[in-house]
């Protein structure tokens, strides 16, 4: 059996990847490009405030993530809906006043997105993770499998990609060359991210909560297209966060600031423009998420999930993790709570009651590494969701090459 694995990128997928290889008796290697792990999950510390700049939300449908929430532990808490929110139809007609269904509520980490990266790279060996190790190029040969970074050499038996796929042929140069089929199909494959500007205000009190409230904005105006409170009342975090529509990305961050200004004052007036700071991270100039070689015009999605990237290439030396290599959509195969979790007792964090769900039958998943980052485009959330991407046990049981 090969025991040496290399993982290029160090999110969830990667850092989730390495733990469950490692229970199995695996030497496993991360290579990171960042000076961060996190990859797409991306929680940034802005005074007292933590603001999710990446992936933040999940719901019960996401059940494969709740398993690994309850095993690591990891404190979560309602997302904040109560009261009024605004929904902008035409820039000549005032916000409208809506209340957003709360029936299948969405779930906040208490110390941030991050907190859940933290606890599996905690049980990770020591000198597992390698950051600031931009992958050049990767070569396979018979005997061995050479991951080339602008500094150093990684040598190990298989290789394990999380990247997504457009990134992954932009990027790295592989000998062999990767087939064209896969190449076709990677350019075709849509990136999540890779086109948006995510903006974060914080505050010194929730304003918006003492006006009854909720934070909410969905708008077809813009320039913001969705706004959410990312308020947490036990640490004293006070946020709204969201995302501009893609033709901010023409204009200047000041010019940015000064539209989305003028938007917060029609919807909640002078207090809006009393923030403490002002955050962005524009994905689309982020070179580890943004590809030239992803052609235009793609859905949300698009070829997520493909058959493809189930399968090993180079002499099964080569494997395709990640989101876009999820079979698992929470939408279309969700489980309903009654049949599959049980609720513990409530826990009290951030102010706010829920009860931690547990899978009742997480062997099968225990084995699989599984994450995804989704975007819920019918509520217009950010939510982390998760799917089966790779399972560990075919590499356990793989016959040696």
């Amino acid at each position: 059996m090969n025991k040496s694995v290399a993982i290029i990128g160090a999110g969830l997928t990667g850092l989730l990847t390495a733990y469950r290889l490692q229970e199995l008796g695996f030497s496993v290697t991360v290579v990171e490009a960042r000076d961060r792990i996190g990859g797409r999950i991306h929680t940034l510390q802005s005074g007292n405030a933590k603001v999710e700049m990446g992936a933040t939300w999940f719901n019960e449908s996401h059940y494969h993530l709740l398993d690994i929430i309850h095993e690591f532990k990891v404190p979560f808490f309602e997302q904040y809906l109560t009261g009024i929110s605004y929904f902008q139809i035409f820039s000549n007609v005032p916000p409208q006043e809506i209340v957003v269904p709360n029936d299948s509520p969405s779930y906040r980490f208490k110390n941030g997105t991050i907190d859940l990266l933290n606890a599996i790279y905690s049980k990770l060996k020591a000198n597992t993770v390698f950051s600031n190790e931009t992958v050049k190029e990767v070569l396979f040969s018979e005997n061995t499998s050479r991951i080339k970074t602008y500094s150093q050499i990684f040598k190990a038996d298989l290789v394990i990609t999380t990247l997504p796929p457009a990134v992954l042929i932009d990027q790295i140069a592989f000998s062999p060359a990767l087939p064209n089929e896969l190449v076709s199909l990677a350019e075709q494959t849509h990136t999540w991210m890779q086109d948006s500007i995510k903006v974060a205000f914080t505050y010194k009190k929730p304003f918006w909560r003492e006006q009854g409230k909720s934070g909410t904005i969905f708008s077809n105006v813009g320039p913001l297209t969705e706004f959410y409170d990312q308020a947490n009342l036990e640490t004293k975090s006070y946020a709204l966060v969201g995302f501009t529509s893609g033709s901010c990305s023409r204009f200047t961050q000041e010019q940015r600031i000064e539209r989305i200004e003028a938007q917060l004052k029609i919807v909640f007036g002078e207090e809006a423009l009393q923030y403490e700071s002002y955050n962005e991270t524009a994905w689309y100039q982020e070179e580890f998420t943004k590809s030239n070689r992803q052609v235009e015009n793609l859905f949300p999605h698009q070829n997520g999930g493909h058959a493809l990237y189930q399968q090993p290439f180079l002499h099964n030396k080569l494997f395709i993790s990640g989101m876009k290599c999820a079979t698992y959509s929470p939408e279309k195969d969700a489980r309903t709570p009654t049949s599959c979790m049980k609720s513990l007792p409530p826990v009290q964090c951030g102010g706010v009651g829920f009860s931690l769900m547990k899978d009742v039958s997480p062997v099968l998943r225990a084995t699989a590494s599984i994450a995804s980052m989704r975007r819920n485009c019918a509520m217009g959330l950010t939510p982390l969701g998760s799917g089966i991407i790779f399972n560990p046990l075919f590499l356990a049981n793989r016959p040696s090459t």
